[in-house]
């Protein structure tokens, strides 16, 4: 089943890569791509083991650390969620990603308490600060861990190595809850995300997932991506008006440095009146 999937979520970055180059997403287009992205990796049908960012980092380092070994599956996850990273921005996370497809279209509902710009900085303060203690637990207090768990002759338990596995990220991964098992703690945490994606851009990748942390440094490297034509642009600022994320409005001042997440939704590119947004290699 592992091949599909991968498969499927190449061709879909893919299609991703050649509607933006050709300018070709609109609101309906990218709505309609949204709702494919869910039914095919969040709806728990097509794909039962959906694509979670969230185990891609957090289950591979649990193997190597509870079995010694690197395993397969993750790492192969890992690598076709970073990759495509590298080449254009985020293009796992605007094209593949259930849980951002779901915050997504639930942010397309008109309300009128949205937050568009919000302080990124703070966001990102909190989503660096989770990803250090998930590294400090794995590498730092596990250790101390495992040393105990030898002393006391429960190293081997799998009770011991269980707990061991313990993530920072397990209680918040909202990845869980797509596998749609409608218990109490369902019903009490994913309110709260839909609350919060009505009123923010997808809050839950901005705030907490690891994989947003990870590819916002790779976005700055990444040769393709969402570009000004400064000598035509005359800031009239529709395109901070139509698009739906906090990214374009810095972007069009410059600031690369603190510069949101861009997904590569393209949403932008045809609101410009100038055509001056364009996604490619260069403006």
């Amino acid at each position: 089943m592992s091949a599909p999937k991968y498969l499927t979520m190449l061709g879909l970055m893919a299609a991703g890569l050649i509607l933006l180059f050709a300018r070709a997403i609109n609101l309906w287009v990218r709505l309609v791509g949204l709702a494919v992205i869910f039914v095919v990796f969040g709806s728990d049908q097509i794909f039962p083991l959906h694509p979670s960012p969230m185990c891609a980092v957090t289950k591979l380092f649990m193997f190597r650390f509870t079995h010694g070994e690197w395993f397969v599956g993750f790492l192969t996850f890992f690598l076709i969620i970073f990759v495509p990273s590298l080449i254009g921005r985020k293009l796992f996370c605007g094209w593949v990603c259930p849980l951002g497809a779901f915050q997504e279209l639930i942010n397309k509902i008109p309300v009128k308490w949205r937050i568009k710009q919000f302080n990124f900085t703070a966001f990102n303060a909190v989503r660096f600060m989770l990803l250090v203690m998930f590294f400090l637990t794995f590498f730092w207090a596990k250790s101390y861990m495992d040393a105990l768990g030898a002393e006391t002759g429960m190293a081997g338990t799998p009770l011991w190595k269980a707990y061991s596995a313990y993530s920072v990220y397990d209680p918040i991964n909202y990845f869980e809850y797509l596998h749609w098992t409608f218990n109490t703690l369902f019903w009490i945490t994913m309110p709260i995300l839909v609350l919060a994606s009505l009123a923010l851009y997808r809050p839950f990748c901005y705030l907490i997932c690891p994989i947003g942390a990870f590819s916002w440094l790779l976005e700055k490297i990444a040769p393709a991506r969402v570009r000004i034509n400064r000598q035509t642009c005359n800031d009239c600022g529709v395109c901070v008006i139509k698009s739906p994320c906090p990214t374009i409005k810095p972007l069009l001042k410059g600031d690369s440095l603190g510069l949101p997440d861009c997904t590569s939704c393209g949403e932008c590119i045809r609101t410009c009146p100038k055509k001056s947004i364009s996604f490619g290699f260069k403006a």
